[in-house]
C-alpha cells in the first residue's frame, strides 16, 4: 500500500532535480570587475553582510537541491551570525504554514515543545544533524531570553495540521458565533485533511459545490471582527489550503501546469502575510534556490543541461534500474515558470536579498539515502573559474546590470545558463559538498535478555468441539507481558524468574477464562501445554449469535457506537505510557515468500489512547531487536508506523468517529473474557475518506465488524476490509492494479485501562491484463504486531517518531536473543476471508 504519510520524495534523476528546484570561463573573466568578492575564512566571518544585509527586512537563503549537507551546515552558521549582529529574529522554512505557527505557539508554552519542529519542518531538514544543531542554538538564546521564532510558508502541511487544524478551525468560528454547516465542515475536512478529492476530480458539480462550499465560509471567516493573530493565521491557513486542493485537483485531471506556479503563487502570498503580522521582525527564509530567484525568464536550459541530465540518467539506471527521463524534456523545463521569488521582490522592493549556494565537487543526496556524485562542470562557468582560482570558498555579490550569460550549478547541481545577477542578489560558493549528515538520536539500553526459564510453547482450543482458537489471549496475572494465538491457536511464552509467581491468564472471544499458575509449570518441568476453553452460555442457551433479555434496554447500533466513543476516556488509557511490541512483515509474490523481517520495537504514546487524524506520526518509538529471515535492509521497518494508522481507537477515519458516514446492522451477541459483546456489522458509504488509514488510490468500498463490551462499551476487537479502486501500473502501462487490505485488531485490558493487543494486516496486490481482465499475480504483504509489555509507571520518553526507526540506526541481530525470546503469530498460510 502507498500511504500518503510517507511522503517519499522522488528517487528519480530528472524528477529529482526538478523536485530541488520546485520544493522545491574566458565570459567570466569580463566580470570580475563588475562583482563583489569576499573570501569566507575558516572562522566563518560575515562582517561583510553588515553592510550589504543592513537595510534588509528579508533574507532568503536558498540551496541547489535539498541534499547538500556542507550547503545546511553553512546556513546555520549564516542564522547565528545575522541574528547575533544583525537582529534577524525570524526563520521561514519552506514546510507548513500551520505546522510550524502550531509548532512555535506549543513552543512558547512549554519550551520542551521545540521538538516539534521535528514534525513541522519537513523531514530533508529535520531529520539531519544540522538542523538539530540550529535547534541547539535556538534552545541556546531561549535560556538568555532571546527568543527565535521558526515558522513555515508552505501550503503542503504535515501531521500537525492533519491531527489539530480542524479542533483549532472549529474553536475560532465557535468563538466568534459563526455558523458552518456541519456539511460544510465535512467538506473542509475531507478536502483538507483527508485529501478526499475523488468527486471533485471526476465530477464537475461537485468540483463546483465544493468551491462554492469553500468561497462561502471563507468569506464568513474573513468578516471575523478584531482578528487575533491566531485567527488571522488559520484564516490564511484556510486561504492557502484552497490553493493547495486546486494545485491537486489540477495535477490529479493531469491539467498542464507550468512547473509548480500555482504553489509558488501561494507560498509567496505566505510569506508575505508573515512579514505584515511580524512587521517588526527580520526574517530568514529557508528554502530551495528556484523558490527564490526572480527573472527566472533569464535562466535558459541548453545542449549543455541536456546533456547533464543524460549523464545523470545513465548514473541512475544503472543504480536503480530505472529513470524517468526523457530526451530533451529539460530544454523546456523552465519555460513560462514564475517562482516566489519574483512576487515577493515585487513586493518587498529592496528590502528583499536573495543567496544562492554552488558547489564544485563532492556527493550530494537526500539524508539517509543513497548519493550521487556531481559531475564535473563547463569550463565557463563560475564554479570552473572559482576553482582554477583556487577559491575554496567565497560569497559573490552579483551585478544586476550584468549582461553576460555564464553558466552556474545552482539548479540541482546541472549546470544552466544566465544572466545571474538578474536572477539572485547573491552567490555563496563552497568547493566541496557532502551528503547532510544524520541527526543523532539519544540512545536507549538495550532490551535486556536472559535470567529466563525456557519457554513454553502451547495450543489453546475449543474444548466442545476440539478446534482451535485464533487470537486467543495468554497473558500473565500481574506482569506486563501478554500475546495472542496464531491462527492454529498455538502461543510461545518466556517465563522469566519474576514470573514464577504469577499465574497464566488464558482468554478467547466466546470462551471462559482459564487460570493456569506458573509454578506448577516450572515444577512439573512442563514444555508443552494444551488449554482447553469452554464455550461461554447464558441462561442454559449459547450465545452463538442473539441473546434476548426482558431485562437490558435494547440499543440500536448507532446508540452502542456513540457510547463507545463517548466512554473511550474511560475505557483507555489517557496518559503518557511506553509499550513494546513485536513486529513480522513478510512478503509473498507469486506465492513465494520473498522478504520476511522481524523486529522489536518500543514505543512511547505521549497523548494516550485518543483519536487522532495522524497517530502514526505523534508516536515515537525506538528499535531494539532486529532480524532479517529473508533479504536484507530496514526497507520494511517503516511500515510498521502505518499499523496505528488502522487502530479504530487511536486513528479518526473509521466508523467509531465518523459513525454518520457507515450504515450499521446488529448482528447479535458473542462473550469475551467472561462478558457480554455486541457484534455490529458496517459498511462505509462514503469509501474515500473514512477508511482507518490512507492511501492511493482512494478506496471504492470497505466494509467489517466491530466488537464491544456490552457493560463498559470499550471496543475488544475490529476487523476491516477494505478494497482500492484499480490504477494503472507505470512502469507497465500494459497492466492494473488493485489493492485490498484486511485489518483485524484486538484489545487488552492492563491495570483497568484497555491498550492495543494484537494487529494483524494483510495488503493484497492483484495485477491483472488491460487486454483481457486475466489475472496475472497476487502478491501480498503480512504485517503482524503483538503487544508484549505495557508501562505506565516508569514511563521513558522517546524523541525518535516511528517513520524513522531506520535513521542512524546500525544494529547487527542478537542471535541469543531470538533463541531466547520466541514469539508465535498468525502463520504462513493467508487468509482473505470476509475481503473476499
Amino acid at each position: 500500500m502507498i500511504s500518503k504519510k510517507s511522503k517519499r520524495f522522488s528517487k528519480g534523476i530528472f524528477k529529482g532535480v526538478i523536485f530541488f528546484l520546485f520544493f522545491s570561463n574566458f565570459l567570466y573573466s569580463q566580470k570580475q570587475k563588475e562583482d563583489k568578492f569576499f573570501r569566507i575564512n575558516v572562522n566563518k566571518e560575515y562582517v561583510f553582510l553588515d553592510t550589504i544585509l543592513k537595510d534588509k527586512k528579508m533574507v532568503l537563503l536558498g540551496e541547489q537541491s535539498h541534499g547538500d549537507g556542507v550547503v545546511f551546515d553553512e546556513k546555520v552558521e549564516l542564522i547565528k551570525y545575522l541574528h547575533e549582529h544583525l537582529g534577524y529574529n525570524t526563520i521561514a522554512f519552506e514546510s507548513g504554514l500551520y505546522d510550524n505557527y502550531k509548532a512555535y505557539k506549543e513552543y512558547l508554552k512549554d519550551v520542551s515543545k521545540i521538538s516539534m519542529y521535528d514534525e513541522s519542518v519537513f523531514g530533508i531538514w529535520s531529520d539531519t544533524k544540522s538542523f538539530h544543531n540550529l535547534i541547539s542554538y535556538v534552545k541556546e538564546r531561549a535560556v538568555k531570553h532571546d527568543t527565535i521564532k521558526i515558522l513555515g510558508f508552505d501550503l503542503q502541511e504535515g501531521s500537525l495540521f492533519e491531527n489539530y487544524f480542524m479542533g483549532d478551525f472549529k474553536n475560532m468560528i465557535d468563538k466568534h458565533k459563526i455558523k458552518v454547516s456541519e456539511n460544510d465542515l465535512i467538506k473542509i475536512e475531507k478536502a483538507f485533511v483527508f485529501r478526499d478529492l475523488y468527486d471533485a476530480v471526476n465530477n464537475q458539480k461537485d468540483s463546483i459545490d465544493l468551491y462554492e462550499s469553500f468561497e462561502k465560509n471563507l468569506k464568513l471567516i474573513e468578516e471575523i471582527k478584531n482578528q487575533s493573530l491566531d485567527d488571522k493565521v488559520l484564516i490564511q491557513v484556510f486561504r492557502s489550503k484552497i490553493a493547495a486542493v486546486s494545485f491537486e485537483i489540477q495535477e490529479l485531471q493531469n491539467q498542464r501546469i507550468i512547473v509548480q506556479n500555482p504553489r509558488d503563487e501561494q507560498m509567496a502570498k505566505n510569506l508575505i502575510f508573515l512579514g505584515e503580522s511580524f512587521p517588526k521582525d527580520k526574517i530568514i527564509c529557508w528554502g530551495a534556490s528556484y523558490h527564490f530567484s526572480k527573472n527566472i525568464d533569464q535562466v535558459i536550459a541548453d545542449d549543455v543541461t541536456e546533456n547533464y541530465f543524460e549523464k545523470l540518467s545513465e548514473i541512475e539506471k544503472k543504480n536503480t534500474g530505472y529513470t524517468d527521463y526523457k530526451k530533451n524534456e529539460s530544454l523546456n523545463l523552465l519555460k513560462g515558470a514564475l517562482p516566489m521569488g519574483g512576487f515577493l521582490k515585487g513586493y518587498f522592493k529592496d528590502k528583499i536579498y536573495s543567496i544562492a549556494f554552488s558547489n564544485y565537487e563532492g556527493e550530494y543526496g537526500l539524508v539517509n539515502t543513497k548519493p550521487y556524485s556531481i559531475l564535473s562542470f563547463p569550463v565557463n562557468s563560475i564554479e570552473n573559474i572559482l576553482v582554477n582560482k583556487q577559491i575554496q570558498k567565497c560569497f559573490v555579490e552579483l551585478n544586476s546590470q550584468d549582461e553576460i550569460s555564464y553558466y552556474s550549478s545552482v539548479f540541482g547541481n546541472v549546470p544552466f545558463k544566465a544572466l545571474w545577477g538578474k536572477v539572485f542578489d547573491a552567490l555563496i560558493f563552497i568547493k566541496k559538498t557532502y551528503q547532510p549528515e544524520i541527526k543523532i538520536y539519544p540512545k536507549n539500553n538495550d532490551v535486556k535478555v536472559g535470567n529466563s526459564y525456557p519457554y513454553i510453547k502451547g495450543k489453546v482450543y475449543d474444548l466442545k468441539y476440539n478446534r482451535s482458537i485464533a487470537n486467543a489471549q495468554v497473558s500473565f496475572l500481574s506482569s506486563k507481558q501478554n500475546l495472542v494465538t496464531n491462527k492454529n491457536g498455538e502461543f510461545v511464552i518466556t517465563i522469566s524468574k519474576n514470573n514464577i509467581e504469577d499465574k497464566l491468564i488464558v482468554s478467547g472471544m466466546g470462551y471462559l477464562n482459564d487460570t493456569i499458575a506458573v509454578s506448577k509449570l516450572i515444577e512439573k518441568k512442563v514444555n508443552y501445554l494444551k488449554i482447553g476453553l469452554k464455550p461461554y452460555k447464558f441462561e442454559g442457551i449459547q450465545l452463538d449469535n442473539v441473546v434476548i433479555s426482558s431485562v437490558s434496554k435494547i440499543l440500536t447500533a448507532e446508540q452502542i457506537l456513540e457510547k463507545a466513543k463517548i466512554n473511550i476516556e474511560n475505557n483507555y488509557y489517557q496518559n503518557p505510557y511506553n509499550q513494546d511490541f513485536f513486529y513480522r512483515t513478510q512478503i509473498l509474490k507469486k506465492g513465494k515468500l520473498t522478504s520476511h523481517m522481524e523486529a522489536v520495537v518500543k514505543t512511547y504514546n505521549e497523548n494516550g489512547m485518543k483519536g487522532l487524524n495522524s497517530p502514526d506520526a505523534e508516536i515515537k518509538g525506538e528499535l531494539f531487536q532486529f532480524r532479517n529471515l529473508i533479504n536484507n535492509g530496514f526497507e520494511d521497518i517503516n511500515h510498521f508506523a502505518f499499523i496505528f494508522d488502522r487502530d479504530v481507537i487511536l486513528s479518526k477515519s473509521n466508523v467509531l468517529y465518523k459513525t454518520a458516514s457507515y450504515k450499521l446492522k446488529k448482528e447479535g451477541m458473542v462473550v469475551e473474557n467472561d462478558r457480554r459483546v455486541y457484534k455490529i456489522s458496517f459498511v462505509n458509504n462514503d469509501p474515500g475518506t473514512y477508511s482507518t488509514g490512507y492511501g492511493y488510490p482512494a478506496p471504492e468500498k470497505s466494509s467489517g465488524v466491530v466488537y464491544i463490551d456490552a457493560s463498559s462499551f470499550a471496543v475488544l476487537r475490529y476487523e476491516h476490509c477494505v478494497v482500492r479502486r484499480t490504477y494503472e501500473l507505470k512502469k507497465e502501462q500494459d497492466k492494473n492494479a488493485q489493492m485490498k487490505h484486511k485489518i483485524v485488531v484486538t484489545y487488552k485490558n492492563f491495570e483497568g485501562k484497555y491498550f492495543m493487543n494484537y494487529c494483524y494486516v494483510i495488503d493484497k496486490i492483484i495485477v491483472t491484463s488491460k487486454k483481457d481482465n486475466s489475472i496475472i499475480s497476487e502478491n501480498y504483504k503480512v504485517n503482524n504486531v503483538m503487544s508484549t509489555k505495557i508501562d505506565t509507571s516508569n514511563v521513558e520518553k522517546i524523541d525518535r517518531t516511528l517513520f524513522k526507526l531506520d535513521q542512524n540506526v546500525n544494529l547487527v541481530s542478537d542471535s541469543s536473543y531470538w533463541e531466547d525470546q520466541n514469539f508465535m503469530v498468525q502463520d504462513d498460510k493467508i487468509v482473505f476471508d470476509f475481503c473476499d
